[in-house]
């Protein structure tokens, strides 16, 4: 086995450990969440948001995004290169420029002190556009993860 194969199994296998995450997300979690009321939902989402980002979850979440392009780029596989681009752009790029800034503002939401209205209010600007992201993002993992599969299992 060489450095290349270490590196293309090391970005398939962070690949697959955040599109199985964010896959979970979509298929329990976020039903799950549509049965709470505003208050608990906002809670929920505020907690998740401050304990995701430790290190091993940023280890896999950016360590694909380095290890498929450094794959694709040492093997010359087209299965690769397609893996990084929906990785980097679908994954990564949603995440930063969807998700992440829904995320600061519903951090900053006073739960405390809100109405209920108020609630009902942050509760649907919020969701409405992060579960579309979400849904995005989702796809691009599970596209590109399959995509590394492909490459492992037949090369080029």
């Amino acid at each position: 086995m060489t450095i290349t194969h270490i590196i293309q199994i090391l970005a398939t296998v962070s690949t697959g450990l955040i599109t199985g995450l964010l896959f979970g997300f979509l298929i329990a979690i976020n039903p799950a969440f549509t049965r709470l009321r505003d208050a608990p939902y906002i809670a929920a989402m505020q907690a998740i948001n401050r304990v995701i980002v430790n290190p091993l979850f940023i280890l896999n979440f950016l360590g694909a995004g380095i290890l498929l392009p450094l794959a694709a780029f040492m093997q010359g596989s087209w299965c690769l290169w397609m893996a990084a681009a929906l990785y980097v752009f679908g994954v990564l790029g949603v995440t930063i420029g969807g998700n992440i800034p829904l995320n600061s503002v519903l951090d900053k939401f006073p739960l405390d002190t809100a109405t209920p209205e108020a609630a009902a209010s942050a509760r649907t600007a919020f969701a409405i556009p992060w579960n579309k992201w979400h849904v995005v993002r989702t796809c691009a993992a599970l596209l590109a993860f399959i995509l590394a599969v492909a490459a492992c299992v037949y090369g080029r």
